[in-house]
């Protein structure tokens, strides 16, 4: 099943569940009980996904971190929807919380699960008997889950699009040190030590030719292979500057 589908479903069982729970006379009074349940649940499943070091792992480090965010996010929903229902709902000093949701949704989820959490959070509370359409203040907080969806989607985009930079500007600094690295070690390793081995067989050949014209084309091909081996330095001593 596709990611995005997986999240929305998860949201909406969330709220579905919690709804239920809210309007079930024989549970609302263990709500506060259930928020304390699902807290050490959360709790504990950070406490479990730690990972603990053994000498095998200390020495391959290769334990691959487990994904708890869905759970997470699952767990949080109900939590803060319990908390903002018990404290008043629309009216409840807590409703921050639930734009920090829709926030963390939008930047932790896909695009289809933040629709999905506006859209069941505004049908939950329209459902929630405390609701009363004609209350400014009500309608205000409805018209705000709608108004800050398409604002945490923006802010996603933006940190999606600056997470892309940082990961191409990384990838690109580990192409160039390689790319450094490689140099270095042509230079110091292959072109050095061919340009030394033909400066040495060049000052044993020149001194036993006769030919004049000869000797002469000799001694221009030696000094240019000088010169070459030269810049050869150079060029590494400057990138090791510039590594240093």
């Amino acid at each position: 099943m596709p990611k995005h589908i997986t999240h929305s479903l998860l949201l909406l069982f969330a709220s579905a569940g919690t709804y239920l729970w809210l309007i079930t006379p024989s549970l609302t009074p263990y709500t506060l009980q259930l928020v304390a349940v699902l807290l050490l649940i959360y709790a504990a499943t950070h406490w479990f996904r730690q990972p603990q070091k053994s000498s095998q792992e200390l020495r391959t480090k290769s334990k691959k971190p487990n994904n708890t965010i869905p759970l997470d996010l699952t767990l949080l929903t109900i939590i803060i929807l319990l908390l903002v229902v018990e404290t008043g709902a629309l009216a409840s000093p807590l409703i921050f919380l639930l734009y920090f949701l829709v926030f963390a949704v939008a930047m932790l989820f896909e695009i289809e699960a933040t629709l999905m959490l506006t859209g069941t959070l505004l049908a939950f509370f329209l459902l929630l008997p405390s609701t009363n359409l004609t209350d400014l203040a009500h309608l205000g907080e409805l018209l705000a889950f709608v108004m800050i969806t398409p604002l945490s989607l923006y802010i996603s985009h933006q940190h999606e699009d600056i997470a892309k930079q940082r990961a191409k500007t990384h990838a690109l600094t580990n192409h160039l040190a390689q790319e450094e690295t490689d140099t270095l070690l042509f230079l110091s390793t292959n072109l050095k030590t061919t340009l030394l081995s033909a400066l040495d067989s060049l000052s044993i050949i020149i001194p036993k030719t006769t030919a004049k014209k000869a000797k002469s084309d000799l001694s221009v091909l030696y000094s240019d292979l000088r010169a070459l081996y030269r810049s050869a330095q150079d060029l590494q001593n400057s990138i090791d500057l510039e590594t240093d």
